[in-house]
Formats: C-alpha cells, sequence, structure tokens
C-alpha cells in the first residue's frame, strides 16, 4: 500500500468517472490513459460500476490503478474490493470502510470537511484524507488547515478543474480529484474522447506532471 500511496502523490490526479455507459468504459479509459492519467475511480452509483472496475482493472493492470468511489460504509467496500477495486473513495468517514480496506491492503481516502472529521479518519487509520467539497471551501481552506494539521495528506476534491487545481496544490494538497471538467459526459455521447485526452494532459502540466 506505501508503494500506492506514493504514486498517487507522484501523479496528483485522481480522475472521477460517474454516470457513463459500460459501453463507454474502455474509449474513456483508453483517452484518459493518452492523456497521462494514471488513477481513475468509478463511483458505485454509476450502473454497472462493480462490473467496470473489475474490466478496467484487468485492462489496464500495471498501466492505471482502478478504484470505487462514493464508498459509503463497509458492505459498498467489501463489494469494491472484490470487484478488484485498488482504491476506495468516499465523500464520507465511515470506520467500517477504512477498516474494510486496510484489512484487505486496499487504499482507502475518505472524505472529510472539518478538522474533527480529518483527524477522526486518521485515527481510524485512513493514510490519506480527501477534502471534499472544496468547491465550496476553496484553496484558502486547504492551507488554512496545513497549519494544525500538516502531518496529514490531504487530497482536494470538488469543482477542481485545469486552471485552478494548481492553486490546490500551492495551499499544500498532495493531490487533486478531478471529475466532470475532464470526464465530460456531452463529449463522451459525441464521441469526442480526443478532448478528453486533451484536457488530462494539460490538467497534469497545471500540476506539474
Amino acid at each position: 500500500m506505501q508503494e500506492l500511496i506514493q504514486q498517487v502523490k507522484q501523479s496528483k490526479v485522481i480522475v472521477i468517472i460517474r454516470g457513463i455507459e459500460q459501453s463507454q468504459a474502455v474509449p474513456l479509459f483508453e483517452a484518459l490513459e493518452a492523456g497521462g492519467i494514471r488513477f481513475a475511480e468509478v463511483t458505485l452509483n454509476t450502473p454497472g460500476a462493480l462490473q467496470i472496475i473489475h474490466e478496467m482493472r484487468g485492462r489496464y493492470e500495471g498501466r492505471m490503478s482502478v478504484g470505487a468511489g462514493t464508498v459509503l460504509n463497509a458492505r459498498m467496500a467489501e463489494e469494491a474490493v472484490q470487484a478488484g477495486a485498488q482504491f476506495l473513495i468516499s465523500p464520507n468517514v465511515n470506520e467500517g470502510m477504512i477498516r474494510v480496506a486496510l484489512s484487505r491492503s486496499v487504499l482507502p481516502l475518505p472524505g472529510a470537511m472539518t478538522p474533527t472529521e480529518i483527524v477522526q479518519a486518521v485515527e481510524w487509520g485512513a493514510p490519506l484524507v480527501k477534502l471534499f467539497p472544496c468547491s465550496s471551501l476553496g484553496p484558502g481552506y486547504v492551507k488554512e488547515l496545513r497549519g494544525p494539521l500538516g502531518h496529514v495528506d490531504m487530497l482536494a476534491v470538488g469543482g477542481i478543474t485545469k486552471d485552478n487545481a494548481a492553486s490546490y496544490m500551492e495551499a499544500g494538497a498532495v493531490g487533486v480529484g478531478v471529475g466532470g471538467s475532464v470526464v465530460s459526459l456531452r463529449d463522451i455521447q459525441e464521441g469526442n474522447y480526443a478532448a478528453i485526452t486533451a484536457y488530462a494532459k494539460e490538467l497534469n502540466a497545471a500540476v506539474g506532471v
């Protein structure tokens, strides 16, 4: 797991995939890989998410790490791990999710907003914490948290784009989670995967990858 944590910090970007159709997974992952993306999560409220995770894990083994998102509790964590998820991300801090992930040597990234939630996640064993929703909090909040909680590695998620990603990194985040700005459902529906690749490249450049 330590190796995966280091890879997250080096890659700096986790792409959030939500609401796609199963038939769109392969061209989407191809577009993301071409854009230099090495971490992608499929949210469990996406139809067929577990099957997508299973298939993409097998297809991209050693090239991209595939995880599950919106993992709210221990049951969902178990299902995601069984499907092959290499990391689990949630919008909340749930002890069961964290413990299931750690017991299976899978990386948990619980979502927290307040200092109390962040510290609780760390006490339950989370090596990385997803700071969410950053669209409401902004880079300044990350910087403020780094004062008392500088020992906690935080991933900024929510409203991140290629235009503001660098500001979150400068504020002290170790990485960013990026969803709709890169995984444009409109581009997918139009088959414009080249636009997704181009955006991914610009996003990586913005965070210094």
